[in-house]
């Protein structure tokens, strides 16, 4: 019988906003939760979290693998949640003997694209084992689902699970955009098109470098701000010079990692949002725009249209600078598109995308995995999986 309170184990990154938002939704449907990491955690109201430092070196890995496994052990779960299909937290949730494990796929984990030169075979091995130990996985998109078949048959256990944004949270806030805006020594004229996602090459943000001379061409007081999480340092050099080359450097500002409390105000000041990657899932920062009214543009993946659809809820564009500029200008010269598109955007988030209504859902794929079956764990493969850890 399930026990109607669940104690859950959760493994992943403590610096993944996803991670410890979602943790702290279901903790917040009555559960004790632990967060079990490595590194540095954000605040996490609401949920145990036990942490300790990167080790470094071989023989500290071994230890800090041993003290991990003894960390989760303790917390005496009835299941392991496990946010990332892959990496060696990911393998740790697989030397656990804790079972049933429910895992959340994230995009990059099973998607090799997203990845320079793809997964190698010792990353594709600890992906597939994790997904051969899941009771239940949890994906956001059906490109996601389709993703997981490159690994195995998957699909019986596979759950669509969107996670969305809190409405308490992500929602229109014009005071801390204007706060932000001075903040930012923004001009009050300024027309900000926004690109919030990580400043890595995937995310094409060099595209919108290059199509802002056309932007500003018709609108001059057009300015493109950059967020720099997890910032390739090479790739933000080059945006930079591609900017000097083009003549607008002094209509770019790279604006650092905003705090998640300020993201709101963030896309609030924002005339529009523009994400254009080669790959996706589908994004949180998606459903952050439409929850607080922000105009989106993007890219031409088939995942999105899961969601939203082109012309209704946003624009979508092909990965050419041109396009880009074109569909940027219509929604800054037409503010009633702009406004439409915020509208239905915010209707539709509401519906498919509750982080407290998939919480509750989630809640159910755990008494679901309570009740399932428990796969055979494999003596064999469990030593191949402690060694891969050591070698990757």
């Amino acid at each position: 019988m399930v026990p109607a309170e669940v104690r859950i184990a959760v493994i992943g990154n403590g610096r993944s906003v996803h991670t410890v938002t979602r943790s702290t939704a279901v903790a917040a449907r009555g559960h004790p939760v632990c967060l079990v990491t490595l590194g540095p955690v954000l605040p996490a109201p609401g949920i145990e979290v036990r942490t300790r430092p990167l080790p470094r070196g071989p023989l500290a890995a071994v230890g800090a693998a041993r003290t991990f496994l003894a960390d989760v052990a303790s917390f005496r779960p009835d299941l392991l949640h496990l946010h990332y299909a892959g990496g060696k937290l990911g393998t740790m949730a697989t030397l656990s003997r804790i079972r049933p494990l429910v895992v959340t796929v994230m995009g990059g984990d099973v998607l090799p694209e997203q990845h320079p030169g793809g997964l190698s075979a010792l990353e594709r091995r600890a992906t597939r084992r994790i997904l051969e130990q899941a009771s239940i996985i949890l994906v956001k998109s059906e490109g996601l689902r389709r993703a997981l078949a490159d690994f195995g048959d998957f699909a019986a256990k596979a759950r669509t699970v969107r996670w969305g944004v809190d409405p308490a949270v992500f929602r229109r806030d014009d005071a801390g955009a204007a706060a932000l805006r001075r903040t930012l020594q923004l001009a009050p004229t300024d027309r900000v098109v926004l690109s919030p996602r990580i400043l890595q090459p995937l995310y094409n943000v060099h595209l919108v470098v290059e199509a802002l001379p056309r932007i500003l061409a018709e609108f001059p007081t057009a300015l493109l701000l950059v967020t720099e999480y997890q910032a390739d340092e090479s790739y933000r050099t080059g945006l930079e010079m591609l900017a000097q080359a083009a003549g607008v450097a002094d209509r770019v500002r790279f604006i650092g990692q905003i705090e998640h409390a300020d993201m709101p105000a963030l896309y609030s000041l924002a005339d529009v949002a523009v994400s254009i990657p080669d790959s996706d899932g589908l994004p949180q920062s998606l459903f952050e725009a439409m929850a607080c009214g922000t105009p989106i543009v993007l890219g031409r993946l088939p995942v999105y249209e899961e969601v939203v659809h082109d012309g209704a809820e946003v624009l979508l564009v092909p990965l050419e600078p041109e396009a880009v500029a074109e569909v940027v200008a219509r929604i800054l010269r037409d503010p009633a598109l702009a406004a439409s598109l915020a509208d239905r955007a915010l209707a539709t988030v509401r519906v498919e995308a509750d982080l407290g209504r998939e919480a509750a859902r989630v809640e159910g794929f755990y008494r679901e995995a309570l009740d399932a079956p428990l796969p055979a764990p494999g003596r064999a493969a469990r030593a191949l999986d402690a060694l891969g850890l050591l070698v990757r």
